[in-house]
């Protein structure tokens, strides 16, 4: 396999990893909602006095949204869920473990924000996609991170080929530099 998760009925969603825990959060919960199982992340979601009949219908909807979410888990990940009874808890435990605001993934979430570097050969847009990626994780965690933080980031870590572009966003000022700015001038380089 090779890192997309499988069975999502034609859709495709990267298995989850710290750099990619804010776009996945968002993709799980467009499949989960999209199958109309969304009220299973929520613990209050379980049907308290019901019926057999609706206890096995509920069970049956949680048992696929755990499946949706298991799908796109490494084999770490799974570890921390395997068990798990429900879809809130298997969601809850997640987002513990994966969005763990310890000092130490703060700082190691602040570093990578701050000193990612483009690829040269990669594309401008996904390069600016990991960027804004890294500051919604680093905002996750509690981090404080403007639009202005992530426009220079993405500045930053250019490759000097864009040098004379920097020199001319430079010459503009500081207050006029927001990202959707600097994402049309580098789109346009």
């Amino acid at each position: 396999m090779d890192g997309r998760a499988a069975g999502m009925g034609g859709m495709n969603i990267d298995k989850v990893a710290d750099s990619n825990l804010h776009k996945w959060r968002q993709r799980i919960q467009m499949v989960v909602a999209l199958r109309d199982l969304d009220d299973l992340l929520d613990e209050d979601g379980k049907p308290t006095d019901a019926e057999d009949r609706q206890l096995a219908v509920w069970k049956r909807r949680d048992t696929k949204a755990s499946a949706i979410i298991g799908l796109t888990l490494g084999s770490d990940q799974l570890e921390h869920v395997s068990g798990c009874k429900m879809t809130a808890e298997m969601w809850s435990t997640l987002q513990g473990v994966l969005q763990c605001k310890s000092l130490i993934n703060k700082i190691k979430a602040r570093r990578e924000f701050y000193t990612i570097e483009m690829s040269v050969g990669k594309g401008m847009l996904g390069y600016i996609n990991r960027v804004r990626n890294l500051g919604e994780n680093l905002k996750a965690m509690g981090g404080e991170v403007t639009e202005m933080d992530v426009a220079k980031s993405v500045l930053t870590g250019l490759t000097s080929k864009y040098e004379n572009l920097l020199v001319a966003l430079d010459a503009k000022g500081e207050k006029e530099l927001s990202l959707d700015f600097v994402k049309s001038r580098l789109l346009q380089e």
